[in-house]
């Protein structure tokens, strides 16, 4: 579906926004990432299902929790702590090893001449597992390096923060140290998606560390637009999903109709962001083969 190589420009990025609004592409990540949210939920849910099921206030309770309420779930949360930790563990694990299906998943995608199919999604994820599994491995090292280098920075902010005459001086420090921290994620996410894009490209090429580090070579050359890419897609998937997450919190699940309204605001959030990354993904290819010309 992107398989054209035109000069980057604004119009570029808005087809790859739109080229990434694949029904069934989205439809299975949000039911792939229903899997995770599933094992989070068995101890909660357990949990509550105790607590409240054969309780006389259990029809109130279902309109309003009260503060009594409340203090006897957190506690009962502290009691059944293993339970949640483990779930919270295997839910993230899961998670982890999902990422390179959806990632595969999103490369077939935009290799696809139109529409994928589920066929070809799913051929597409089983087929390009491994080599995103390996990316997914190595992010460890340039996600780890920047969060080693804004741990420094953190550090010294906070050293030249015990020095400095006004507390105002001091907190100017430590919000620069932030920002110079959120660049250095935002840098090592944006050379991994720019690895990606060059794994989907080139379906023969295997090695990660060598894809990434052509994807580097990409935003040095091109720092303006693949970062630009980046931040722009980024920023309209994050303000999308968190106007989704704002309307989930102002709908009330005690009727049936607001639980269905609930849930359904929950899935578009969820595919709101895999949107992003898929759009993300079409965008740098797009760069990629505009600059192979």
């Amino acid at each position: 579906m992107m398989n054209q190589t035109p000069a980057l420009s604004f119009p570029v990025l808005l087809r790859a926004a739109r080229a990434a609004l694949q029904w069934r592409l989205l439809l299975l990540w949000v039911l792939l990432m229903l899997i995770p949210v599933a094992i989070l939920t068995v101890p909660a849910w357990a949990v509550l299902g105790n607590a409240l099921d054969h309780s006389v206030h259990a029809k109130a309770l279902a309109q309003q929790l009260d503060m009594l309420t409340m203090t006897d779930l957190m506690s009962l949360h502290g009691k059944n702590a293993m339970a949640f930790s483990v779930a919270g563990v295997i839910g993230l694990i899961v998670t982890l090893l999902l990422a390179p299906l959806l990632s595969a998943m999103a490369a077939s995608a935009a290799r696809a001449d139109g529409t994928a199919g589920f066929r070809e999604l799913v051929g597409g994820a089983v087929a390009g597992y491994l080599r995103m599994l390996r990316m997914l491995v190595w992010s460890v090292v340039p996600l780890g390096l920047a969060a080693a280098l804004g741990g420094m920075a953190m550090d010294a902010a906070a050293s030249h923060a015990s020095d400095a005459i006004t507390a105002a001086d001091g907190q100017l420090w430590r919000w620069l140290a932030m920002g110079l921290t959120a660049l250095l994620v935002l840098l090592a996410h944006a050379s991994l998606d720019a690895g990606r894009a060059q794994l989907a490209i080139e379906r023969r090429r295997s090695s990660a560390v060598k894809a990434w580090w052509a994807g580097c070579r990409l935003l040095a050359r091109r720092p303006l637009h693949g970062l630009g890419i980046y931040a722009l897609i980024a920023v309209a998937g994050v303000t999308l999903a968190a106007g989704l997450a704002v309307a989930r919190l102002n709908v009330s699940g005690a009727s049936i109709i607001g639980l269905l309204g609930a849930l359904l605001l929950v899935q578009l959030a969820v595919a709101v962001l895999g949107w992003m990354r898929t759009a993300r993904l079409f965008a740098l290819m797009a760069l990629a083969r505009a600059d192979a010309r």
